[in-house]
């Protein structure tokens, strides 16, 4: 398997959060910086998220 192959295989953050909200309110929540994996905050939504990593909605 290649290199390529392997990373389309990684989730991201994006496809993670697609499965349960929409565009609009992932989108609302990124520019209110509130989206954590594993504690930090998210700023791109094309972080790989892999299996075991934690996404969750955190306030300031």
């Amino acid at each position: 398997m290649s290199d390529a192959e392997q990373a389309e295989e990684i989730p991201t953050v994006r496809t993670r959060l697609e499965a349960m909200l929409s565009e609009e309110r992932i989108a609302a929540h990124l520019e209110r910086k509130v989206i954590k994996l594993d504690g930090m905050v998210v700023e791109d939504l094309d972080t790989p998220a892999p299996p075991g990593t934690r996404i969750v909605f955190g306030g300031s």
